[in-house]
């Protein structure tokens, strides 16, 4: 009897832990994005030139599910990410080894390398792996919209975010009219 309700628990078990886990491969999540692991992150923007977003979460953080959820998970910016961006999800508390710049490191030996100090922590990256920058903490989507759009249409170059949301602020009003 103790076997069986030991199998009917791990059966039920099974598919919660392969939904939580840090399996980011090429399967699409609920959001209709294709989290990729990190060498084939990388290696995919080498070839197709768009940039790279890594998510360095954790699978204990509250914030980084309600990124998951209710910013990943919002139509607009699954579909600019897709469009755009080559989406990495990375997990420094797992023993996975990722290739920078033709050295090998543990993911947590990249995540410190690139100041990662609290999660979710995102770090923006050209398609030949050139860092652009890196955003701290949990943004709402209407938040992170502007910020992907900054970054994947090279705006960052010949503006500061300031003048970016100006402009963005701008164009609103006159859509409006």
């Amino acid at each position: 009897m103790k076997s069986l309700l030991l199998a009917l628990i791990l059966v039920m078990l099974i598919p919660r832990t392969l939904r939580a886990g840090d399996n980011h491969d090429s399967t699409a999540t609920q959001n209709s994005l294709q989290w990729k692991t990190f060498d084939a992150g990388f290696t995919e923007a080498k070839k197709t030139g768009k940039k790279v977003m890594v998510d360095v979460f954790t699978t204990w953080c509250v914030w980084c599910k309600r990124l998951d959820k209710n910013v990943y998970g919002d139509p607009k910016i699954a579909e600019y990410l897709h469009e755009h961006y080559v989406t990495v999800k990375l997990n420094p508390e797992t023993n996975t080894t990722v290739t920078y710049k033709d050295t090998a490191y543990s993911a947590a030996q990249f995540a410190q390398g690139f100041g990662v100090t609290g999660y979710p922590t995102i770090i923006f990256f050209e398609p030949d792996g050139t860092p652009i920058d890196r955003l701290g903490g949990y943004v709402d989507a209407s938040h992170f919209l502007p910020i992907i759009q900054f970054i994947g249409e090279d705006f960052f170059k010949t503006m500061s975010w300031q003048d970016f949301q100006k402009k963005q602020s701008g164009n609103q009003k006159s859509d409006k009219k």
